[in-house]
């Protein structure tokens, strides 16, 4: 048997460079793995419209509701919201959350009632002149004051709203502060197509009314009789 020939100096020193180069691409490989997995993209770039959002727009935690004016149960959430949001948007900043609203006329599809696609119109046509806020917050507190303070409309098992004025959803507008083109927008249902193709995206994504889609944490319904405390626990249950 030949002996073998000794390695020379030289393959040594290439072989380690090779072990070690492969060593690095690994490691760098292993690097932008780990980048990636842990890095997260900002919820803007989920959000479907930022007119109906509320919280840092370069926040990474993103909170999505599904939801509908006819939709008592999505009323009680938001209107608890509205009552503490100096609380509500302090726990958006301090958790790295952009809160969102994708509303619907869910309630619609099925029905009898234009109610739901005439107050979502209303709503979008809001949208429009970047009001959305002022317009749901206004919503939110007519309904309560005409109807699901009076037990009408409240649930499931409630008197139903009857003999809405046509003109409802227009007036709302009016009294927060909307003009002409929102009238006119109202009117002659200018947002119909927006608020149909935000229905139907909706639908691929909720469950029923209120949807709720907080990060990892999703879920849908909410109480009638609950409040802020149940609504903390919802915003909680996403962190």
């Amino acid at each position: 048997m030949s002996a073998k020939t000794p390695t020379s100096k030289s393959e040594t020193i290439a072989r380690i460079g090779r072990i070690a180069l492969i060593s690095g691409i690994v490691i760098l490989f292993l690097a932008v793995f780990v980048l990636s997995a842990t890095h997260k993209s900002p919820a803007s770039e989920q959000v479907w419209d930022m007119r109906t959002t509320v919280g840092n727009q370069d926040a990474k935690k993103h909170y999505i509701m599904y939801t509908d004016l006819m939709c008592p149960y999505c009323d009680v959430f938001s209107r608890a919201v509205m009552e503490h949001q100096e609380e509500f948007e302090q726990f958006l900043a301090d958790n790295d959350i952009l809160f969102e609203i994708r509303l619907t006329d869910m309630l619609y599809y099925g029905a009898d009632s234009t109610m739901s696609q005439d107050a979502a119109e209303a709503a979008q046509c809001a949208v429009r002149e970047d009001k959305f806020w002022d317009y749901y917050h206004a919503a939110l507190t007519a309904l309560y004051d005409d109807y699901h303070s009076k037990g009408i409309g409240n649930s499931k098992t409630a008197t139903p709203i009857k003999n809405m004025p046509e003109d409802y959803w227009l007036e709302i507008g009016i009294e927060a502060g909307l003009g002409d083109e929102f009238e006119k927008c109202v009117q002659e249902h200018e947002s119909a197509d927006e608020v149909e193709e935000i229905t139907m995206k909706a639908s691929q994504f909720a469950e029923g009314m209120p949807t709720f889609v907080f990060e990892k944490f999703k879920t849908s319904g909410f109480g009638d009789t609950w409040g802020w405390e149940e609504a903390k626990e919802f915003l909680n249950a996403g962190i």
